[in-house]
């Protein structure tokens, strides 16, 4: 099983019109998630972005598992705020959002790096 340290997680590149539509297939379910975080943690992080009409892959990762490859992306969301993603598709090409990395928070920075991640 992977972990933080013990992974297989390829180089970040610029994000490919593959790597998009990947993202672009768990797009709801991210907006989704982020609300529901922000409105049960109470952790306001949505307050500035009033709405998310952005929504645009800009870099990405991908680890390949014997069930698929896990994407990791980095997603601009307003001008510069970030959030990174992680989606897998299965080898039979079915896409699944996984999670948004929240480790003190769901916004980040463009130079913030891409790194691995569980939750």
């Amino acid at each position: 099983m992977s972990d933080a340290h013990n992974n297989n997680m390829g180089p970040v590149r610029p994000a490919d019109d593959e790597a998009k539509a990947v993202f672009h297939e768990v797009k709801q379910a991210v907006v989704d998630k982020l609300k529901h975080n922000d409105n049960v943690h109470n952790l306001h992080l949505l307050d500035d972005l009033k709405i998310i009409d952005t929504y645009k892959l800009v870099e990405y990762a991908t680890e390949e598992v014997a069930y698929g490859i896990n994407y990791f992306g980095k997603v601009e969301v307003d001008d510069d705020q970030y959030i990174h993603v992680r989606c897998h598709k299965s080898n039979d090409n079915k896409i699944d959002f996984y999670s948004i990395l929240t480790e003190g928070t769901a916004i980040w920075s463009r130079e913030e790096p891409l790194k691995y991640f569980i939750d």
